[in-house]
């Protein structure tokens, strides 16, 4: 029988390695593993195909980049959900099916994440047979072991407690070859093992990727990997890697103007290091941030979701000095339950929630270099590169401490106002290891102490049932 293989659902015949538009080609499904491996553009087409999962994985709300950041935007002290009837609210308070064995977004994170590191090991397996073209099948290969590193790093982070306290503790498993049937199935490997492993993966992609040009925004190049690896070792609390690799993954993405931020979150501008383009053919609609704050009240026909679900604490746009330009609020009439200040950080073209999804920016890696140099003391840098992205946001009253918990302090709230629901402020109650406080005007005000495992995915059932793994985090206790 011909052995067929389905790429991730979504495999992008490409001829080369550039695009005018993001893999803007033809798609197909069929496709022999001989016709794949045979040459490096074989190995280009699976390479696409894990690009395009990674932003359009099915089942989009527990799984894609864009279903990891909806999954991640209520681990804040400053975002609310307003109770319109789907399970987004019922995660967003931190019940049982947020991180249970058997809820969907235990399952869907594993298996997306597993999904992308068994198809870079396929790649990896086969890159190393061609020799002709070294350019290309570095870039290749570069590429992929960013993407497993990347995909590693979710995983570790979603399946147990933050690195500088559990580092000994059962983490995920490890595997470096292909899935198939008769493969023997790993038992968790260390919190340890797994950064090791990470780290591995992400450094040598960056040695291979130092002279490639990518085509767009959506592939991974050095500048992105420098990215990834200054959050890293941020994480592990390597001060001088995060603040180096923050300092040159931002060399070539200057800030975004007052206006281009005021202007919203829909198109890329210079500050954009790593993004998706949304097109009509390739718009997951109400599984992205547009449809989570729906300010242009719109809805596709058909759909049931993206009913403007996102409100913002009083509290926390009393932070915002006046003149600010990331002072978008408006307060919304909605009832007694759901009314509440709204943003317009998230707005898109006026159709089907269309527009460019942000991934990684220069402002998170100059404020990841801020704060690593604050805690190494270097508290005049620090303060610098703090005021300097203030000042590109017309901030009024400059931080101008040089304390250094109180810069750090600064940095810290700097980055919640900065980042806020671009789903990056759970990383950062992890590894801080700060209570997740829900107060103010929020509709339910809750305290999850810090280190509770109520913010960890326990293993998933199914992964249970194998019979292979030794160790269950437990569903609701401290660390």
């Amino acid at each position: 029988m011909k052995k067929l293989i389905y790429i991730l659902l979504m495999v992008i015949m490409v001829a080369g390695t550039a695009c005018e538009d993001y893999l803007d080609v033809q798609p197909t499904v069929d496709v022999s593993e001989q016709q794949l491996f045979e040459n490096l553009s074989g190995l280009q087409v699976v390479l696409n195909g894990v690009y395009k999962y990674m932003l359009t994985a099915p089942n989009g709300m527990n799984r894609g980049i864009a279903g990891m950041q909806i999954y991640n935007l209520t681990a804040s002290p400053d975002l609310w959900v307003r109770e319109i009837g789907n399970g987004f609210y019922f995660s967003s308070v931190f019940q049982s099916v947020r991180t249970e064995s058997a809820g969907a977004y235990a399952n869907n994170n594993w298996e997306y994440n597993y999904q992308i590191i068994n198809n870079c090991n396929i790649i990896l397996s086969q890159v190393d047979n061609f020799t002709d073209q070294p350019d290309l099948s570095n870039a290749i290969k570069g590429q992929t072991l960013a993407i497993r590193g990347w995909a590693y790093f979710n995983l570790i982070r979603y399946y147990q407690q933050t690195y500088s306290i559990a580092s000994n503790e059962p983490g995920v498993p490890i595997y470096t070859d292909r899935a198939t049937p008769e493969r023997e199935k790993n038992d968790r490997a260390t919190v340890e093992q797994v950064y090791s492993q990470l780290l591995g993966d992400l450094t040598q992609g960056l040695s291979l990727l130092n002279d490639w040009d990518r085509p767009s925004m959506e592939y991974i190049n050095k500048d992105i990997v420098n990215g990834i690896l200054a959050q890293v070792y941020l994480t592990m609390e390597n001060w001088s890697d995060a603040a180096a690799h923050a300092n040159a993954a931002r060399t070539n993405y200057a800030l975004m103007t007052a206006e281009e931020y005021q202007g919203g979150f829909a198109n890329a501008n210079d500050e954009w290091m790593w993004g998706f383009r949304q097109t009509e053919i390739d718009n997951i609609q109400t599984t992205n941030l547009f449809s989570r704050w729906n300010i242009n009240g719109h809805r596709p026909a058909g759909t049931i979701f993206g009913d403007e679900t996102l409100r913002v604490n009083e509290s926390f746009v009393n932070m915002f000095d006046s003149l600010d330009a990331r002072n978008q609020f408006s307060y919304k009439e909605e009832g007694e339950l759901d009314s509440g200040w709204s943003s317009n950080k998230f707005r898109d073209d006026g159709a089907n929630y269309l527009g460019d999804m942000i991934v990684m920016r220069g402002a998170e890696m100059l404020l990841i270099e801020a704060e690593a140099l604050a805690r190494q003391n270097q508290t005049d840098q620090a303060l610098a590169l703090l005021n300097q992205l203030q000042t590109s946001r017309l901030v009024e009253n400059l931080t101008s401490s040089t304390n250094q918990q109180e810069l750090i302090d600064a940095i810290l709230l700097e980055r919640r106002k900065e980042l806020y629901s671009e789903g990056l402020i759970l990383w950062d109650l992890l590894r801080t290891q700060q209570d997740l406080v829900k107060a103010g005007d929020a509709r339910d005000q809750f305290t999850i102490p810090a280190r509770s495992y109520q913010f960890i995915c326990q293993i998933p059932d199914d992964e249970i049932g194998f019979g292979h793994i030794s160790v269950q985090n437990p569903l609701d206790a401290i660390y």
